[in-house]
Order: C-alpha cells, then sequence, then structure tokens
C-alpha cells in the first residue's frame, strides 16, 4: 500500500472504529440495564489551537469541531462517557534546524474516555465537570505538496465542564467546555472546544 493511501485510510477507519464502539456502547442499554442509564448525544462548535506562526505562511489558530458521545449512569450523579471528536484543521508553521520556514495545515482527531460528576442545582439546571484521556492523533500537511505529510497518535488528558438544561426527563442540552492538547513532529498546543450538544436517555 502506498504511502499517500495509508495517509488516507488511516482517519476514516479510526472514524469507523470509535463510531462503531459508541454505538455498541450504546445498544449494550438495551439488556439487563434500567431505562434511562444509558445515553448517546451529538454536539458542534467552535474550537481555538495555538500553534507556532510564520512570517511567510498564513496562521489560523480557529476551527470548527463535532462529536459523538456515548454515556453510562454509574449512579445518580455519576457517570462514564466515550467520545469521538473531529476537531477540524488549523494553520501554522515552524522553522527547520537549519533556519528555513515552512507552514502547513493541523488535522486533529481523537477517541476519548472520561469519569464525569453531576451537579443538579435548580429544577431543570445541572453543572458537570469531566476527566479522562483521549487517544489524540494530529496530521500535519506542508504546505509544500514535496514534503508530504506527517502524523502522530498520542495519549493526551481530557478536562471538560458543562452547563445543561433537561428540556424533557430524557433530553438534555448542555454547553460544552473541553480541553485537551495535541503533538506532531516538533510542534504542539493546547485545543480548546466550546460548543452546544443534546444527549438523549435511553
Amino acid at each position: 500500500m502506498t504511502r499517500f493511501r495509508q495517509n488516507f485510510t488511516a482517519p476514516m477507519t479510526r472514524r469507523k472504529d470509535a463510531i462503531g464502539l459508541i454505538a455498541a456502547a450504546a445498544l449494550a442499554g438495551s439488556g439487563g440495564a434500567l431505562a434511562g442509564d444509558f445515553s448517546v448525544g451529538v454536539g458542534a462548535g467552535v474550537d481555538r489551537s495555538r500553534v507556532d506562526c510564520v512570517v511567510s505562511f498564513p496562521c489560523d489558530s480557529n476551527g470548527a469541531h463535532w462529536k459523538l458521545f456515548a454515556g453510562y449512569q454509574v449512579t445518580e450523579t455519576a457517570d462514564v462517557q466515550a467520545v469521538w471528536f473531529d476537531a477540524g484543521r488549523f494553520k501554522g508553521g515552524d522553522t527547520s534546524p537549519l533556519g528555513t520556514e515552512f507552514g502547513g495545515t493541523f488535522r486533529v482527531s481523537g477517541f476519548g474516555l472520561s469519569g464525569g460528576y453531576r451537579w443538579e442545582f435548580a429544577p431543570s439546571w445541572s453543572l458537570a465537570g469531566r476527566a479522562g484521556l483521549t487517544s489524540l492523533r494530529t496530521r500535519f500537511d506542508y504546505a509544500d505538496a514535496a514534503f508530504g505529510s506527517a502524523s502522530k497518535t498520542t495519549t493526551q488528558p481530557l478536562l471538560g465542564v458543562g452547563l445543561a438544561y433537561a428540556i424533557t426527563p430524557t433530553v438534555r442540552l448542555s454547553l460544552d467546555y473541553d480541553v485537551t492538547r495535541f503533538k506532531v513532529h516538533t510542534s504542539r498546543g493546547p485545543l480548546q472546544m466550546l460548543g452546544l450538544a443534546v444527549q438523549h436517555s435511553i
């Protein structure tokens, strides 16, 4: 298989595997679990990273993301969650050891597991905190196609908070803020994601 073929198919394979795991976790609740123990959801919003910039190449640290997630309610206040997210793309650059500037595009996606605690502070309103780990894949496509691309998968912390409103007993709308970090080649930086999500208990 050629290098181009490998770079093209790897993200799609990981995405299918992650979505399959999330779907399996959600379907598992149809057995002995009580109604409402399992939930599935989808979210989207804006994100921001901090990447190095060079004069000879445009820098853009803002992007958009989306996520799919499935959770299991361990107790009334605690749960575990699996999430797949695609953080889109960012533009940045760096300087080689020889002093040559180069630029390109970062593409970031990940699959994570986390535990969460929810505090219901008012009727229908709750505040949740999450902590876990994510397997994060970062790919850097050089602006000069002659250099191809570089990619790296690392395990990173995944932290988040969310303010949610229960529209119905089984549907919640939340404003989520999640933080992790990415790394590829010699570049690394934080990734912040802010967006709206809808969660349905099944």
